[in-house]
């Protein structure tokens, strides 16, 4: 039996009982966003507890955000990792970056790091098995390029994960070239199939906000 289709009255509750914290982080965090005129691109409300209860769960103490925009997503893995814990963040804008850390420093959360250039070259300076949490979360085109990097980044056991994996409610559509969703479509598209196909990872498409495909990654 598939699941139940999520109603904005189911959505909403969700967030009421569950995810009211993180509703208010958003909120707050997108005071700064949008006064530097930043896109508002961020994972949902849901999805942000999703990944707070997760981190929890696998006591994940070291975790990477590839995609950085406002800091919602580094919050998020900040708060729910606690003390003595680590996130770094890549960002390519440096204007970006900026909001970033000022909502950081106004969260009084001092232990994300953030590092600025393309993501994928940073990544590849980065050190082997040392993160315990990916989330890939930037340019769709390179999603299968950060796969790759993560897949040398993440520790065995640990999680990687990629969100907008319903491709904005087009996945299952082949869309004509002139779309101007298709090249980020058919990137998720090869992301995900790049994942589900991928010996070394327990993988599972997670039907909450745009999506997020999971893999647990193994030796």
């Amino acid at each position: 039996m598939k699941g139940t289709p999520l109603t904005e009255e189911t959505y909403e509750y969700i967030v009421r009982h569950f995810a009211k914290d993180e509703r208010a982080l958003l909120e707050r965090m997108s005071v700064k966003a949008r006064a530097a005129e930043l896109p508002m691109i961020n994972i949902s409300e849901d999805q942000a507890k999703f990944i707070g209860f997760f981190l929890k769960a696998i006591q994940a103490k070291r975790a990477l955000d590839v995609g950085t925009l406002f800091g919602y997503s580094a919050a998020i893995m900040a708060r729910a990792m606690g003390p003595g814990s680590e996130v770094v963040t890549l960002e390519t804008s440096e204007a970006h970056a900026t909001v970033a850390r000022e909502n950081l420093d106004d969260l009084y959360l001092r232990n994300v790091q953030i590092k600025t250039g393309p993501a994928l070259e940073v990544m590849k300076l980065m050190r082997r098995e040392s993160f315990d949490f990916i989330l890939i979360d930037a340019d769709k085109p390179n999603y299968v390029n950060y796969l790759n990097e993560a897949l040398r980044l993440v520790r065995s056991g640990g999680v990687i994960a990629g969100d907008n994996a319903m491709a904005f409610g087009k996945l299952t559509q082949k869309l004509p070239a002139k779309d101007p969703d298709a090249a980020n479509v058919k990137a998720i598209q090869a992301f995900n199939e790049a994942v589900s196909t991928n010996k070394r990872l327990f993988s599972i498409l997670v039907p909450i906000g745009d999506g997020m495909t999971m893999g647990v990654v193994g030796k």
